[in-house]
């Protein structure tokens, strides 16, 4: 009789242990991969990938007359945030309005841009950007071509 009892409990015991209610959600949260989070963005891939480099160092200043991106230096990070998701600038020029380029991207492109990602541009601009970098960029500009040649030569 109690080899019985020992049975009938163990079996109770084991099937409680196998029932989907107390074991189904940590089955499958073992099963399931667990993932690292995300690394933070890199604001130099950022500042190259948004294109900040190339409209500000890149080009001829005859096309795209753009300050030096070290003038993000004396920017705020919410000043930042703001120039970049409006146009708009610290002092208050609103660049959209002035039918200039950044303020179309900054309203355009710029303003989809994540917290963190506007953060680590302007972390980057401020820690690791310097006249040497701006030396580098610049002297990958080609030069302007002059105007064609005319008839004959």
């Amino acid at each position: 009789m109690k080899l019985q009892v020992l049975l009938g409990v163990t079996a109770c015991v084991a099937m409680a242990a196998c029932s989907p209610a107390s074991n189904t959600s940590a089955a499958v949260a073992s099963a399931q991969p667990r993932t690292a989070p995300a690394p933070p963005p890199s604001g130099e891939r950022m500042t190259y990938v948004v294109g900040c480099v190339h409209c500000h160092h890149q080009l001829p200043k005859q096309i795209m007359n753009a300050p030096s991106l070290m003038v993000a230096q004396t920017y705020s990070l919410p000043e930042f945030r703001t120039l970049l998701r409006t146009g708009v600038t610290r002092d208050g020029r609103d660049l959209y309005a002035l039918d200039s380029a950044m303020g179309f991207t900054a309203r355009e492109q710029l303003a989809y841009l994540k917290d963190d990602e506007v953060a680590a541009i302007h972390r980057f601009l401020h820690e690791s950007w310097n006249a040497e970098r701006v030396a580098v960029e610049e002297a990958k500009i080609q030069q302007m071509p002059g105007p064609p040649a005319g008839p004959g030569g």
